[in-house]
């Protein structure tokens, strides 16, 4: 051979392809001519300009010597996607790309599990592990930090070990520990054990979109990205009602309920646990992205995989292309590290390659673009989504609030009180009375005065004593304590309550069907937008798409400070969340489509981790705006949401070639 460091390995194809800027038959730019047993051939030159691009798979010539495909130039990248275009178009679209869709969907359902079921096991957590107010967010924030971590580190190993081993890696980690956060008796190993579930199912996304996209042919990919993220979002309709059945709905229930040993919210844990774990298990059945196969120098096992998506789409004839009409990449030898360490500081260095690559000349301007674009979409999203919650609870705790009964000047005498709830005694007076075995939720005793009497196992909730006067009183076994009373009178009382109770006043108005119809006004809208996007992003293209989206988004937010009516308020911020996760399906598509196999599903993990950190900020943020007005929060939306519709109408749509 003229060159003993390089060995050719491509063989000219036979079918031209129609998409992309030239055929893979055009060859690659070779500086000089390979010579064959057969003979020697020269390659014409390419219109792309050479560049490096680093993978790091190697494989075995048929001559037994190892090669590794450790640098091919653009050329070669642009051949291998005109090929696989080619041979996924063959191989067609239909039941293989649906269940493929719904198996990869159901991790994606893990991924928004995690998310929503925070809402819904709050209050039980609380109660249980006695949370304080400064440490409750930090349960939701948890699961939001472990998902940007997951991103950044499964996106880099997917980018080198391939789609499905990082799917499967990512899923089965997020199982494991989904299940052991069911078991766990204590604040501390609760938080850790659900940080490592979320940095499991935080990779998942990056690997999903670009697998999915990469054994779909371009005529159906937008609506099959769609649907995989329709399935996805399905996951927190799930997570809702799988609470609605399991959860208790009222404090009062989740205190009666935290005397079990395994209380309901870890049961309910346990359930959406399930979802990640069916599809941990089908991925089994699912093979390696053919693209990925591809670019790593596996064409024989690229071959057999879309002969599968062939054979499992089309009942009958055979698959047109042949092992003689695979194009293979220029293979070189290049040292492989001796040692362990040198072989991990290799490996790291790979993985850090793809990071770096992502700010080069080439695709600088468009990374910086949809970083911005993403932290401000989910900036937006997961605040409104924390806002409306809020808003809808603030507005059942009004209405609950207009229903309070005050007595005034009433004396009672050796009364046996059952219950007591919403209700204000002033200037009442209590003598021999027996508050036995009760709620007392939202109770206020002003300037009342107490004699002889004994309250015995009693639970309270935001109740006070204020400006009263206690004489001979009991307290048997209750969690009241010192902040209950305020500026009041106390004289031979006597507390008794067990050691190691929790001081925490927990509300027992937690409201959580308005979570639920909060939520389910946001998630229906975005199921329904998702899937009308899918059809027009075939229409219009990338970028239109994903502007339009982000335009009637940022105009949803503006009308949102207008209205005060609870259900039009959940209606109108959950359409304006639809078209925004709309717009980041649609600039997902265009993530795959914009960037080198090797370096797409870092791009994607990038862009994920910054919008956990625009959830973070967004969620701290939302949650201190004032609910007695929309106006702050669709003001802090609107702005928010132009930088996603400039960004959006600045970049262009890509290349298809995949």
């Amino acid at each position: 051979m003229a060159d003993e460091s390089e060995e050719a390995c491509l063989v000219n194809p036979k079918s031209p392809l129609n998409c992309g800027q030239m055929p893979y038959t055009d060859g690659i730019n070779s500086a000089s001519t390979t010579s064959s047993a057969a003979g020697s051939h020269s390659f014409p030159q390419a219109q792309a300009t050479a560049t490096t691009t680093t993978t790091t798979t190697t494989h075995h010539t048929g001559h037994n010597t190892t090669i590794t495909a450790n640098s091919y130039d653009i050329n070669d990248d642009i051949i291998l996607s005109q090929f696989h275009a080619d041979a996924i178009k063959q191989a067609g679209c239909g039941k293989f790309q649906f269940i493929a869709s719904i198996i990869v969907g159901l991790g994606l359902a893990g991924h928004v599990i995690q998310v929503y079921s925070i809402f819904y096991i709050l209050p039980s957590a609380e109660v249980e592990y006695c949370i304080l107010d400064d440490e409750k967010n930090w349960v939701s924030n948890i699961t939001l930090l472990g998902i940007g971590c997951g991103s950044l580190f499964f996106s880099a190993l997917a980018s080198k070990n391939g789609r499905k081993r990082t799917l499967l890696t990512c899923l089965a980690i997020s199982s494991v520990f989904s299940v052991i956060a069911a078991f766990m008796p204590a604040y501390g190993p609760f938080m850790m054990v659900r940080f490592c579930a979320a940095i499991g199912i935080g990779g998942a996304m990056p690997a999903a979109a670009s697998y999915l996209c990469e054994i779909t042919p371009l005529s159906s990919r937008a609506r099959v990205i769609a649907f995989l993220c329709t399935i996805g979002i399905s996951g927190g309709i799930f997570a809702g009602a799988c609470a609605m059945v399991l959860i208790p709905l009222n404090g009062q229930q989740i205190v009666i309920e935290n005397k079990k040993h395994f209380s309901a919210w870890h049961r309910y844990l346990l359930l959406v646990s399930i979802i990640p774990i069916i599809s941990t298990i089908l991925l089994f059945w699912v093979p390696e992205s053919p693209r990925y196969l591809l670019a790593n120098g596996n064409e024989v096992e690229a071959l057999a995989t879309y002969q599968q998506i062939y054979k499992t789409n089309r009942s009958r004839g055979g698959y047109a292309l042949t092992e003689l009409e695979l194009p293979g990449v220029r293979a070189r030898r290049v040292s492989t590290p001796s040692t362990v360490l040198a072989s991990m500081v290799h490996n790291v260095y790979a993985c850090c390659s793809t990071f770096v690559q992502l700010y080069n000349e080439k695709y600088g301007r468009t990374t910086y673009l949809l970083m911005a674009t993403w932290f401000a979409s989910v900036f937006v999203f997961h605040g409104l989504t924390i806002y409306i919650s809020e808003y809808s609870k603030a507005f059942e705790a009004n209405f609950y609030s207009r229903l309070t009964i005050t007595y005034t000047n009433v004396t009672y005498r050796d009364e046996n009180f059952r219950s007591l709830d919403n209700t204000i005694y002033d200037q009442c007076r209590f003598e021999n009375c027996t508050f036995r075995r009760i709620f007392i939720n939202h109770v206020l005793f002003n300037n009342s005065t107490f004699k002889y009497t004994e309250f015995s196992n009693v639970k309270t909730s935001r109740t006070e004593f204020r400006n009263s006067t206690l004489d001979d009183i009991k307290f048997i076994d209750t969690d009241v304590s010192a902040h209950n009373f305020i500026d009041c009178k106390i004289n031979n009382t006597k507390i008794v309550r067990l050691n190691g109770s929790c001081d925490m006043d927990f509300d027992y108005n937690i409201f959580t069907s308005s979570v639920w119809k909060s939520n389910l006004g946001g998630l229906i809208p975005c199921i329904l937008a998702i899937l009308s996007v899918g059809e027009a992003i075939q229409r219009l293209g990338r970028a239109p798409v994903a502007s339009c989206c982000f335009t009637i988004a940022m105009i949803l937010c503006f009308v949102l400070g207008f209205v005060v009516q609870d259900e039009i308020v959940i209606w109108i911020g959950g359409c304006a969340q639809g078209f925004v996760l709309a717009g980041l399906t649609t600039l997902t598509l265009f993530v795959v489509e914009t960037y080198t196999t090797v370096i797409r599903c870092t791009a994607l993990g990038v862009f994920v981790c910054f919008s956990q950190i625009g959830a973070l900020l967004g969620s701290g943020l939302y949650i201190h705006l004032p609910v007695v007005s929309t106006k702050v929060a669709a003001t802090v939306s609107t702005i928010f949401m132009t930088i996603p519709f400039i960004s959006s109408m600045v970049l262009k749509d890509p290349c298809l070639l995949v």
